[in-house]
């Protein structure tokens, strides 16, 4: 009885291995596969959280420049205009 309990672990162990094999090929196989399509979700991601430094940079020149917020560079409402948001 010793020796089939021995034969059965092996049999399930076995199993286990080819199991992980595969998960692990699928996993290689849908990120090589899709790389192009993740390249470019991570960028919108990055690009999306990460505005662009210099105008950030420049806008906030602007503003330390002036005292005055009447002034040319102010604070000035936000524009509910599509064009306008796109633009900026």
């Amino acid at each position: 009885m010793g020796a089939g309990g021995s034969r059965a672990r092996q049999n399930a162990m076995r199993s286990g291995v080819v199991v992980l094999g595969a998960v692990a090929f699928g996993y290689l196989s849908f990120r090589v596969g899709f790389k192009p399509y993740l390249d470019q979700a991570q960028e919108a991601m990055d690009s999306a959280r990460d505005p662009d430094p210099t105008a950030a940079a420049a806008a906030a020149a602007a503003r330390d420049a002036s005292d005055d917020p009447g002034a040319a560079g102010g604070d000035l409402a936000p524009s509910k205009d599509p064009a306008v948001v796109l633009r900026d």
